[in-house]
C-alpha cells in the first residue's frame, strides 16, 4: 500500500473513498459475471482514475504505474517456470517404499 499512497498520485479522504468504492463496484460486478478480478489491479486502476480526474496528465507517477504492471507481466511467467521446476523436482524425487 506504500506504493499506492502519494507515491502514485495525491490523496485525499475524499479522494481514497472514492478509490475503495470504485474498486468495490468493479469486484462485486466481476464477481455477479463469474469474471476472475483481482483486487490489487482493482484499486490501482482506481487510484489512476482518480489521478486522471485532476484534469492533468502530470499528476500520476507514469513510472510507478509502469513499474506495477511490469512486475504484474513478468509474475505469471516466473510463478510458471518455478511451479514448474517444483513439480519436476516433486515426480523425480526417490519413492520409499516402492521396489523396481
Amino acid at each position: 500500500m506504500r506504493n499506492l499512497g502519494n507515491r502514485l498520485t495525491l490523496h485525499s479522504p475524499s479522494r481514497g473513498f472514492s478509490m475503495e468504492l470504485g474498486s468495490a463496484c468493479t469486484v462485486v460486478m466481476a464477481t455477479r459475471l463469474a469474471l476472475p478480478v483481482s483486487t490489487t489491479q482493482c484499486i490501482v486502476g482506481a487510484t489512476v482514475g482518480v489521478g486522471l480526474c485532476n484534469g492533468e496528465l502530470k499528476s500520476i507517477n507514469w513510472r510507478m504505474v509502469l513499474w506495477i504492471y511490469g512486475g504484474w507481466i513478468i509474475t505469471l511467467p516466473c510463478t510458471g517456470i518455478i511451479s514448474g521446476c517444483l513439480m519436476g523436482i516433486i515426480i523425480n524425487a526417490p519413492q520409499w517404499g516402492n521396489a523396481l
